[in-house]
């Protein structure tokens, strides 16, 4: 694994295709965060055939594909699938059973409009959920009805475009 596919010469890769012969593996594996050009891989395909090993390349296109980020058309529709998201797990923690990290993660890309979620992120919520699911419910219902406010705040009203409606300016807590 190389963070750059520069860093794949010939040398290097001959070096890398006898370790794998070398620990008795069937498949070697080239990976790289980046682009791997044709000639690296056939280089070490020749390689890799000449040490009776099958190759494996894996680059950008399958190790970081382009994350398709939605974003929120308005500030109501992002506070609305945080509000959906937040419903559901509120949900899930009343049923009295451990949320799964796959529960996590789908709550996560709820949130987000569709966007994967960070592995990072998964662990942070389920250790918070596992030490302090208690209270989780009751902060999640008053998170709840924030969420309500906020969404029926910024909703337009009826009968205006959604281009068109900007919502009202905040008073300034200095007056």
């Amino acid at each position: 694994m190389k963070t750059s596919a520069s860093e794949f010469n010939e040398a290097q890769l001959r070096r890398d295709v006898a370790l794998s012969r070398r620990l008795g593996a069937d498949v070697h594996l080239l990976a790289s965060i980046t682009p791997v050009d044709e000639a690296v891989r056939n280089t070490a395909r020749e390689l890799c055939n000449a040490a009776g090993l099958e190759l494996e390349a894996l680059d950008q296109a399958d190790l970081r594909p382009a994350a398709h980020k939605p974003v929120p058309a308005t500030a109501a529709d992002g506070l609305g699938r945080l509000r959906t998201a937040t419903a559901d797990l509120a949900a899930l923690i009343e049923k009295g059973k451990p949320v799964s990290h796959g529960q996590v993660a789908w709550i996560l890309k709820t949130a987000s409009g569709g966007a994967a979620p960070v592995p990072g992120h998964i662990a942070a919520l389920s250790w918070a959920l596992t030490e302090h699911g208690d209270d989780a419910t009751d902060l999640l219902l008053r998170l709840l009805g924030v969420l309500d406010a906020a969404v029926r705040s910024t909703a337009p009203p009826a009968g205006r475009r959604r281009g068109n409606y900007r919502p009202p300016r905040r008073r300034s807590l200095a007056n």
